[in-house]
């Protein structure tokens, strides 16, 4: 794996006329991650003698508030990733037979609708929403949201709906039911992403809605958990894999089970931000897609691009990101 982590630092270093140890007393001031950095350390990462490890580059670009050039910039890494991998399970190996149904090649006929407008889900998402008996939409009543939709020639083929709350909302233990989760009592500044639905018909639609995920955690600092559910076995290993651990779970009731739901509660699991962008089979992942897509496809990756909110972060607010910075591709 390659980057650009040092060519940043000492163009940081230079744009802000800071000395090694002006920048050593920024980076460690009140961080126990990074407290024990000193000036011959960076001196020999500048150097080139030793490299960081990803999550330590990780923490310092997020801090220094340039996370985003320097995610960009990984590059030179060959991984299959567990995720890559799974989408065999999550969509079924026959699909991959059939490129016109697993292969999307003409963005004219695909838009992607954003929106964090609570009542403006669209008839679609929310009859499947009313149908499925799910507790948590309540929670839509009181935190932000931000809802994705991708459409083919007008049929919806994937959506998401991203919550952003506060982290001590959650109940952890068992829960009889959602409403069980949260306390309702719990009112603080917005420090999480709670992943409440992500639908996608193809492997294609599947990589958007996780860039759309990949592109709000990189360019919002103050999200420093993502939360979200499972109720298979199989994704559930996968989860706990990938750094994820389970907090809670919740009994359910019969109207939302099915034959793909094989485990006994519905399990929430939950990670540190920083975790997840550091664990190389999602980074990696999300990254494949990125570049993937930028190549073969630029205007279909445009598109998370070109919504019509943009530049706004989570500052002490309970207000929703929006995809795309001032840093923003």
């Amino acid at each position: 794996m390659q980057d650009n982590f040092i060519t940043l630092i000492k163009k940081h270093r230079n744009d802000n006329e800071l000395s090694q140890n002006d920048l050593v007393d920024i980076l460690t001031l009140n961080d126990d991650f990074l407290s024990k950095l000193d000036v011959v350390t960076l001196s020999r990462w500048e150097n080139e003698k030793t490299s960081p490890s990803l999550e330590k580059k990780v923490r310092i670009m997020r801090k220094l508030k340039l996370l985003v050039p320097y995610i960009y910039s990984i590059n030179d890494f060959n991984i299959k990733t567990k995720i890559e991998k799974s989408m065999n399970i999550r969509f079924g190996i026959e699909l991959n037979r059939y490129k016109e149904i697993n292969s999307l090649n003409n963005s004219k006929k695909i838009s992607f609708d954003f929106s964090n407008k609570k009542h403006n889900l669209g008839k679609n998402i929310t009859d499947f929403l009313e149908k499925q008996d799910i507790g948590y939409l309540s929670l839509i009543d009181k935190w932000p949201i931000n809802v994705g939709t991708w459409y083919l020639d007008n049929q919806v083929q994937a959506f998401f709906i991203h919550l952003y709350t506060n982290n001590e909302i959650f109940t952890y233990g068992h829960c009889d039911s959602w409403s069980q989760l949260y306390k309702k009592n719990i009112d603080g500044e917005i420090n999480s992403i709670l992943l409440l639905e992500q639908i996608s018909s193809t492997r294609d639609f599947y990589r958007l809605c996780s860039l759309c995920l990949f592109d709000t955690l990189i360019k919002n600092d103050s999200l420093k958990y993502v939360f979200s559910y499972v109720r298979t076995d199989y994704f559930l290993k996968l989860a706990l894999s990938l750094g994820f651990e389970a907090v809670a779970t919740i009994t359910e009731p019969d109207s939302v089970l099915n034959e793909h739901m094989d485990l006994k509660f519905l399990c929430v699991i939950k990670i540190d931000a920083i975790k997840l962008l550091t664990n190389k089979d999602f980074l990696f992942f999300c990254l494949k897609c990125y570049y993937d897509l930028e190549k073969n496809n630029p205007l279909l990756l445009n598109k998370i691009y070109e919504t019509s909110i943009h530049a706004q972060t989570l500052k002490n607010t309970k207000k929703a990101p929006a995809l795309g910075t001032e840093q923003g591709l």
